[in-house]
């Protein structure tokens, strides 16, 4: 009979409880002790002997417990890295087009609706505007002002060729004249301004061909002057808009290389760098990155969700993830080094901010090392926590 549990409470339960942790221990680490009576001193396992020959901060680990961590090398800072950020399809901003109202005005009618093919010039709605009435009639008054004026400007003409006229009144007839040309030049513009239509009637027409993309004119709903009513966007020219981190937009370059994924498509999609933004979302800390795609896809739509990986040139930090980084004594991180014969190192490293996921590494590894990038906490029982 064992006498080394003898005078202890619940000694069966204790034991039960040692042998489990001591299995679980023995996976992962393969340094578990086999007790085989009460004189430690004379059972000490093989595993113990390695552990006792392996250099300072090495563990040995069983094959088997090596399928428990994720390792992946360090990769070279030279090499290309990708950046990832949300993105949505958006037309190309020179290839859309916007259709309002000039004047305050009544929708009488509408006879385009979202999703139609339209030719330029296509008759989009007709409203009714006594500001329009107005206006036309303006154009008419001016042209009749104008109209006498040329006459008497004429007369006067005359009268002083025959010398019977005065000199101030051909020059005040003249100056009556160019007023009266001001006045109608201004009125027929802002009639232009209306668009075809007679009265108080507009008629809102389609200034480009293309597929009408968002309506807003509701039938006996009144706007206010400069209401946007129609978007007609190129269904043939399409741009992806990514929303692209502040630490990301330095190794950013126009013209550089763009994978799209968007999720309605079996393949992604390939692009470059159209435009980088001037500006920063204050909260999101984001900016607009437009890229251009390299062939169109007939089926993006605007508006459809997609995410961007953009290839950042001139990254001279090692990067390695958050994941493989563990805190110990609460201040010195460490990352577990693979070596031969399934030999972990336990590396202490100097790392600067991390970002995204991401932490760079300033001292402590070399590119192409193996580090364990997920799964270090298994191999250390003395971290505190992962970085």
């Amino acid at each position: 009979m064992n006498k080394c549990l003898v005078g202890r409470p619940g000694a069966q339960s204790l034991s039960m409880w040692n042998a489990s942790r001591l299995s679980a221990v023995a996976l992962l680490l393969g340094t578990a002790v086999l007790v085989s009576g009460c004189d430690a001193s004379n059972a000490t396992s093989e595993p113990q002997k390695q552990a006792a020959q392996l250099p300072k901060g090495f563990i040995q680990v069983k094959p088997e417990s090596v399928k428990m961590l994720e390792i992946a090398p360090v990769a070279d800072p030279q090499g290309l890295q990708m950046a990832w950020a949300p993105a949505h399809v958006a037309f190309v901003e020179d290839r859309v087009a916007s259709v309002s109202v000039p004047v305050a005005a009544r929708v009488q009618s509408v006879t385009a609706h979202v999703g139609d093919m339209v030719k330029a010039g296509d008759v989009l709605a007709t409203l009714v505007s006594p500001d329009a009435l107005r206006t036309r009639y303006e154009v008419a008054a001016a042209k009749t002002a104008h109209d006498v004026a040329v006459v008497e400007a004429q007369r006067q003409q005359n009268m002083v060729d025959k010398g019977v006229g005065v000199e101030v009144d051909l020059r005040a007839a003249q100056a009556k004249l160019r007023e009266t040309s001001q006045e109608l030049s201004r009125a027929q513009g802002t009639a232009a301004l209306l668009g075809s239509g007679g009265g108080d009637r507009i008629e809102l027409r389609a200034p480009r061909a293309g597929i009408v993309a968002e309506r807003k004119a509701v039938v006996g709903d009144s706007v206010e002057p400069s209401s946007a009513l129609f978007m007609i966007g190129d269904p043939q020219a399409m741009n992806v808009v990514a929303e692209v981190f502040e630490s990301d937009l330095p190794g950013i370059r126009l013209g550089s290389s763009v994978q799209v994924n968007v999720p309605q498509l079996p393949q992604p999609l390939t692009g470059k760098v159209r435009y980088l933004g001037a500006t920063l979302d204050k909260e999101s800390r984001r900016a607009s990155v437009v890229v251009e795609l390299s062939e169109q896809n007939p089926a993006l739509r605007p508006g459809m969700q997609a995410k961007v990986g953009v290839q950042l040139s001139n990254q001279q930090q090692m990067l390695i993830p958050v994941t493989a980084v563990l805190i110990k004594d609460e201040s010195r991180s460490v990352v577990y080094v693979q070596h031969d014969n399934h030999q972990f190192e336990a590396r202490t490293v100097t790392l600067g901010r991390p970002t995204r996921g991401m932490v760079p590494v300033i001292d402590g590894l070399k590119v192409g090392e193996k580090i364990v990038v997920r799964g270090g906490l298994l191999l250390d029982g003395a971290a505190s926590q992962l970085l």
